[in-house]
């Protein structure tokens, strides 16, 4: 006998074998894969003896009963993942990690009693799946509370610390089947890339198959007519037999969702949107194979295609705008660093971000970001604060300030005191309040789902009296009216609208480049009566570039363009990076000893000649002549910033930096404006009291951080009603609040993190899909 021979059975290779002869009886009753030869792991259950691949399988499947959850082997649409004992016991022995204070730092919140962690669920098939999961958790001993999310695939667990440990509630999911992590954008963006793979392949391979039905079933439009006394032509018989195949491929594969659904649903005792679809759809194939044997009676082979087709693109709609309002969130998790260096007495060490605490000194270089919020322990240093004030130029901060985790530092080596740990930084709070508010959903949304199960019902028992009477009329007919009631009284209305709703809302605010922050929000805002703006990074598109240069002097434009360049090389600035770009395919020149000065400027030798850049006042200190007031002040009048270019012969050019409205604006504020159209009841009391008027057109202001003659300037070119400029967040958050007094409704439109207060405050909140 050869070695292979003699070997013990390997679960692992055992389960590649071909599936063609097995039974129920030969597969594992927990995964469903194939048994391995000889003996196997078994265990009684529901008073039958339960076979399985193995001891992995079968302790996950003990776990399960032992815990009351054994209904979750009537309920699952699915056979679980597999898990073997090896797998079980490494990922038991990690989840001992998560347990560690300095770990749970980054992903956990504490009160006073609880602990919270939202955490990505991986093998989630089906509700039962979810359902399984829940009710495991809230049998736990110091469970609070358990919050689970299908769409995002994802649960939030609130616990007592005192009575429960993270690594029990990760390994208690880990012995029902399923793997449980703390909240990461990188396995949320697996997870979405698979169920985005799963529905695609699924929508193509209906696709495909459907137009090879609708160009046979066209041709039989037109030429399929039986002839008297021989029946169909043959190739209409041909036609309808290949048909036959690729419509059962289709029900087989990516129709196979609503079958599941439907069942569980019966099991359930429930009347769900997929049980009139998968019996309209069942009993359509049904009939029409019944049509093809006989070569009598008419198929629909057509329609069980396109209604599949339909079904699944109106649900991949939806899935996308799911995706795409998690990653929202997800992109806020990528703005920390993971990294940082920390200063000791014993010199600077690389730290996780996680494990700073306050009172710890950290360096960063210019071009890195802040990880943490904190307070700037060098003498001065200027900041790309767009991240969290939405506006695009630098702002300088002196030692003492406080600086908030997610600026990036712009000209020189700093120092900074950490002040609160990353789990309590502005940018985690924003990210909390997004996480909430993404699970919100609309209450039409529920009233629809409430009143859709009535409907489903009525619809199953309108189809049952047709066929009943169609039976005792004319027998003949009796099934194909039943199908035509389950297809025709098909409750897509209730099954599409409200997703459909929800993505196509999401796709008309993309189109100008915008997105809902809280899905529930829609249905308020036909109250909306003033849309407040954010200026830099809404309405512009926060990337300054050179509107002009205005020679004083000899030099041309090409020249004083390559001498703002040289200086500006190597810095990180934003309109070093728009002087840069304006000088871009000129011959260089080189410039040497570069000094910035943080908040002023820069200054260089050129040629042998000193040269300044930056503001009138620092490019003025080079001695001779005055910068002529009149032509700076003009361009800051028309919403520009204005740069001075000076050496020792006295001011060469001004430079003047504009921050482009965003493509789309003028469009979407025209829409703004436009009156509310009239509801129902307007309409009707219009015909009673003909003079009565409709409600008026929305307010538009702008609130903004940015210089008052800035913001003006772009409340003229855009028409606003009120431009407001030089607001601190708690300024914005006071105008809102008064308005709101006032009886305003209003949307607030805002792209950074120092909008969060308003964001929250408004009755609807609005944000770029690009925004910060």
């Amino acid at each position: 006998m050869s070695d292979r021979e003699q070997a013990p059975p390997n679960p692992l290779t055992e389960r590649l074998s071909p599936l063609s002869s097995m039974t129920p009886h030969s597969l594992c009753f927990h995964c469903g894969l194939p048994l391995p030869a000889g003996e196997a792991p078994s265990l009684d259950f529901s008073g039958e003896q339960r076979r399985f691949c193995c001891e992995g399988c079968k302790s996950v499947c003990r776990a399960i009963i032992d815990s009351g959850n054994g209904d979750y082997y009537r309920y699952r649409e699915q056979t679980a993942k597999t898990t073997d004992a090896r797998e079980l016991a490494r990922l038991l022995s990690r989840f001992n990690l998560y347990d560690n204070p300095e770990v749970q730092k980054d992903f956990i919140r504490e009160g006073e009693s609880w602990r919270e962690a939202w955490l990505i669920l991986e093998e989630i098939r089906c509700a039962a799946c979810l359902w399984l999961n829940e009710r495991t958790l809230r049998r736990l001993d110091g469970v609070i509370d358990v919050q689970m999310d299908y769409t995002a695939q994802q649960a939030r667990v609130r616990w007592d610390p005192d009575r429960l440990q993270l690594s029990e509630i990760l390994s208690a999911i880990a012995a029902i089947g399923y793997v449980a992590h703390p909240f990461d954008p990188r396995y949320r963006e697996a997870l979405n890339e698979e169920m985005r793979q799963r529905s695609d392949k699924r929508i193509i391979f209906a696709a495909i198959l459907g137009m090879v039905v609708m160009q046979t079933a066209i041709g039989s439009y037109f030429f399929g007519a039986p002839v008297e006394g021989k029946g169909y032509p043959l190739w209409i018989t041909l036609s309808r037999w290949s048909s036959l195949l690729a419509t059962g491929a289709i029900l087989a594969y990516p129709g196979q969702t609503f079958f599941r659904n439907a069942w569980r649903d019966i099991r359930n005792r429930s009347a769900g949107m997929d049980a009139p679809v998968a019996l309209g759809l069942g009993l359509a194939w049904l009939g029409s194979l019944w049509a093809t044997v006989t070569g009598q009676g008419e198929v629909y082979y057509e329609s069980i295609a396109m209604f599949v087709l339909f079904i699944l693109l109106a649900r991949r709609l939806e899935l996308r705008a799911r995706i795409e309002a998690t990653a929202l969130l997800d992109r806020l998790g990528r703005v920390i660093p993971a990294t940082a260096r920390r200063i000791t007495d014993q010199g600077v060490s690389e730290v996780a971000v996680v494990e700073l605490r306050p009172g710890d000194r950290i360096a960063l270089s210019p071009g890195e970001t802040v990880p943490v919020d904190g307070q700037l322990l060098s003498p001065r240093s200027s900041f790309d604060e767009s991240l969290l004030s939405g506006e695009a130029k630098p702002v300088t901060h002196v030692e003492g300030d406080e600086i908030v985790g997610g600026a990036i530092n712009i000209e020189q080596p700093i120092e900074i005191e950490v002040g609160r740990a990353s789990r309590d930084s502005t940018l985690a709070q924003l990210q909390q309040l997004a996480r909430k508010s993404l699970a919100s959903k609309p209450s039409y949304v529920d009233l629809a789902e409430k009143v859709a199960g009535k409907f489903v019902a009525a619809i199953l028992l309108l189809a049952a009296l047709t066929v009943a009477f169609w039976a005792w009329v004319d027998p003949a007919h009796a099934l194909g009216r039943g199908i035509a009631v389950l297809i025709v009284t098909c409750p897509c209305a209730l099954a599409l609208a409200s997703p459909v709703a929800l993505s196509l809302c999401a796709s008309g605010l993309n189109r100008f480049h915008m997105a809902a922050l809280r899905m529930a929000s829609i249905e308020t805002v036909h109250q909306v009566d003033t849309v407040a703006l954010d200026k830099t990074g809404t309405l512009t598109t926060g990337k300054p570039e050179v509107a002009g240069v205005l020679p004083l002097r000899s030099l041309d434009r090409d020249r004083l363009l390559r001498i703002a360049a040289a200086m500006e090389k190597g810095s990180e600035h934003p309109f070093a990076h728009a002087l840069k770009t304006a000088a871009e395919g000129l011959p260089p020149i080189e410039a040497t000893a570069i000094v910035h000065h943080p908040g002023e400027g820069v200054e260089a030798m050129i040629e042998g000649e000193r040269w300044r850049l930056g503001g009138e006042a620092f490019a003025l200190g080079a001695p001779n002549g005055a910068v002529d007031a009149g032509a700076a002040e003009g361009l800051r009048k028309q919403g520009l910033s204005v740069l001075c270019l000076s050496n020792g012969e006295g001011p060469q050019a001004l430079f003047s930096i504009a921050d482009p409205l965003r493509e789309g604006v003028d469009a979407f504020l025209r829409a703004v404006r436009q009156p509310w159209a009239p509801s129902f009841p307007e309409k009707l009391w219009r015909l009673i009291r003909p003079g009565s008027r409709g409600r008026d057109g929305r307010r538009v202001v702008i609130l903004s951080g940015d210089h008052p003659d800035s913001v003006q300037a772009v409340g003229d070119r855009l028409g606003v009603d009120m431009a407001l400029g030089g607001l601190t967040p708690e300024k914005k958050l006071a105008w809102l609040r008064r308005e709101q007094r006032r009886g305003h409704r209003l949307m607030m439109v805002g792209d950074g993190v120092n909008d969060a207060p308003v964001l929250a405050a408004a009755d609807v909140s609005m944000a770029f899909s690009d925004a910060t």
